[in-house]
């Protein structure tokens, strides 16, 4: 069989009523779509080089470069992806060289059951004696839960890092968009150059100062603005983030436990970074629920298991019509 068939076959669809959602099982389970039915909006980013990351993805081209990041980003597509064991950069978890934003990015995860709106899938690490068992449903009311039963399968304790990374972009970013949350406070990331906030700087939510100016975080700057921004949230009660595209009346609505997640990464790429891999040409804007903040020296994550320790990690996303819920 052709291996763009092969890649075909990896893709599962799940659809209700509201929603539709498609799944990459083969390489991360990343969910490339997120589609509000009604209204045909997909509201995920992809890359400005998403059919090149696609033709790697079905063998048709290989990666230009030798260096583990630039391979990790030349096949990133965009869209909904897990960070785990690590989150970020290169680094050491549990004695392992973990590689850029961790195995479960880029492995396959194997299909355990499915129907047309549930899927369960079941990934075993490799780098640290980890598994993952997931469950993502359609629920009704425009919503997907994905809950992940982590587990411990060593003999010895263990400290990972667990990132929901979801980014959006696409026509759910053009227009009039705006953030809320529960959050109470952003903090720069203190190992990030080039932002509009000074890195390591943190600020009472909504209010940041950069460039020399009290900026409102809620507001998006509209297409045409160049932004960066990246950071995490923090302060939550039950956490919670929602975007709203105004001139479409469309709302995305994201909440979780902070109990393994007590923080959300914070990621704006507005057309604003010129060097690699952006060039100016990508806008996205992505909030993550995390079990760590993203850099520095008290950098370390809440996502603690003892042998053998199962723990449970939940997360909706709902996307509804600002109309039907005034």
């Amino acid at each position: 069989m052709p291996l763009d068939d092969l890649i075909t076959l990896d893709l599962i669809t799940l659809a209700d009523d509201d929603l539709e959602v498609v799944v990459d099982v083969g390489r991360g389970a990343d969910i490339l779509s997120l589609t509000h039915r009604r209204t045909a909006v997909d509201v995920l980013f992809s890359t400005p080089w998403r059919e090149r990351a696609d033709a790697i993805r079905a063998g048709r081209a290989r990666p230009s470069s030798y260096d583990e990041v630039a391979v990790f980003l030349e096949q990133y597509r965009g869209g909904w992806n897990t960070l785990c064991p690590n989150a970020g950069p290169p680094r050491a978890v549990a004695g392992t060289p973990v590689g850029f934003h961790g195995e479960a990015a880029t492995a396959r995860w194997d299909v355990v059951a499915r129907t047309d709106t549930e899927l369960r899938l079941r990934l075993s690490l490799f780098s640290v004696p980890v598994s993952i068992e997931r469950r993502m449903v359609l629920t009704g009311d425009g919503t997907l839960l994905i809950e992940d039963d982590v587990t411990n399968d060593g003999p010895d304790p263990l400290v990972i890092d667990h990132v929901s990374h979801p980014a959006f972009g696409g026509a759910f970013l053009d227009g009039r968009c705006t953030v809320e949350t529960n959050a109470r406070h952003y903090t720069a990331d203190p190992e990030t150059a080039g932002s509009f906030v000074e890195p390591g700087t943190e600020h009472a939510w909504p209010w940041a100062t950069g460039d020399g100016h009290r900026v409102d975080l809620r507001e998006v700057p509209p297409p045409g603005t160049e932004r960066m921004a990246f950071g995490w949230l923090s302060g939550f009660g039950d956490p919670w983030a929602a975007i709203t595209n105004h001139d479409l009346g469309l709302t995305v609505r994201i909440a979780w436990d902070a109990t393994h997640q007590p923080y959300a990464w914070f990621w704006q790429e507005l057309n604003a970074t010129q060097g690699f891999p952006w060039h100016r040409q990508a806008r996205a804007f992505a909030i993550e629920p995390s079990s760590t903040i993203t850099s520095g020296p008290d950098r370390a994550s809440v996502l603690s298991l003892d042998p053998g320790q199962t723990v449970d990690i939940p997360l909706t996303m709902t996307l509804f019509e600002t109309k039907d819920r005034a």
